[in-house]
């Protein structure tokens, strides 16, 4: 059984709200095709915020600095080292919001723009966008489908199938900030990643183009382990687990709170997930508190940061005769 309502969001946008019987209930805006917030049911049937957002439209515009909280990230999530790329011998110049390099799909990315909605379903949400030839100097017109659907398993399956009249890149994700104790350090929480391999960063977190095995390093989580071990190790996490296919089948990540029982499951068809300890989390105001760092933890499935960049890690090139299409699921549930 599913319950949903549509309410006004401001700025001739709406927000809409999915519940099963479960326990799981997920907010979702047409700004940004964005989660603005995620609540599920703990040991002790109180209600808790495992994803954060806000209730106010402001949070969501390209000036309030938010980390992309919740947002569709797009049409290329992670760096583009020095803002330019090159398909076919043909180079592209796309903006280049975090000097001398672009991040996160530009000033105004997909975390920004207003998608069209449609709801058929009480347990589903259609978010469709435009993005046309030349947006933030990227080729071609870009037709993006992000669905979400609610399921009985306590599941947010995210959908996102993409076609592109000109070759393109893409690399499309979900950026949601989790706690599962709703707030608070997340340094007990415990982290399972099926990655044997991960690609190391440097000190402005930018991908080298190495590949590295985590085995017998601090980034080896293929043992369930509390992420204050990464955080007393490096200071936190800002780096992309590798998975060895795209089996949407296997579990990806794992990450558990002792405190309220409540864990969250990844499962994805992309090669790899970024795993963030919001590092630079910093006085950031959401529904019901003030986030600062290590407050919360992102999980963004994707394909490789600064993939424009290395030949070597897997093109994120669309083209006209192909389609973009993905599936990410947020699984939450008590153990």
């Amino acid at each position: 059984m599913f319950r949903s309502k549509k309410e006004d969001f401001g700025n001739n946008s709406y927000l809409y709200i999915l519940e099963n019987d479960k326990g799981l209930k997920v907010k979702l805006a047409e700004v940004g095709a964005t989660i603005t917030g995620i609540f599920f049911k703990d040991k002790n049937n109180k209600e808790i915020e495992v994803g954060f957002g806000s209730d106010d439209i402001e949070f969501y515009s390209e000036k309030a600095k938010n980390g992309h909280m919740g947002a569709t990230v797009g049409r290329v999530a992670g760096r583009t080292m020095g803002a330019k790329f090159k398909i076919d011998d043909k180079e592209y110049n796309i903006t280049p919001n975090k000097s001398p390099d672009h991040t996160h799909g530009g000033v105004k990315g997909f975390s920004y723009v207003t998608f069209n909605s449609v709801q058929k379903k009480d347990n589903e949400v259609l978010f469709s966008y435009v993005s046309k030839n030349g947006e933030e100097g990227y080729p071609g017109n870009v037709n993006l489908m992000v669905k979400y659907t609610i399921t009985d398993e306590n599941e947010i399956i995210i959908d996102y199938i993409a076609t592109t009249d000109k070759a393109t890149p893409l690399n499309i994700m979900n950026h949601s900030y989790f706690n599962l104790n709703g707030g608070g350090k997340i340094n007990d929480h415990e982290i399972f990643i099926d990655a044997k391999y991960y690609l190391p960063s440097d000190e402005n977190d930018m991908t080298s183009g190495e590949i590295l095995k985590t085995k017998n390093t601090p980034y080896d989580f293929t043992e369930s382990k509390k992420i204050d071990e990464i955080i007393k190790a490096k200071g936190g996490c800002d780096n992309c687990f590798i998975f060895d296919d795209n089996d949407i089948n296997k579990k990806r990540v794992k990450v558990l709170s002792k405190e309220t029982s409540i864990s969250l499951e990844v499962f994805t068809t992309m090669p790899s997930v970024l795993f963030y300890t919001a590092n630079s989390l910093n006085n950031c105001k959401v529904r019901n508190q003030i986030l600062n760092k290590h407050e919360a933890f992102c999980l963004e499935t994707q394909y490789f940061p600064c993939a424009l960049n290395f030949n070597h890690f897997p093109s994120i090139i669309v083209y006209p005769d192909r389609e973009f299409n993905h599936r990410t699921i947020y699984k939450f549930g008590l153990n």
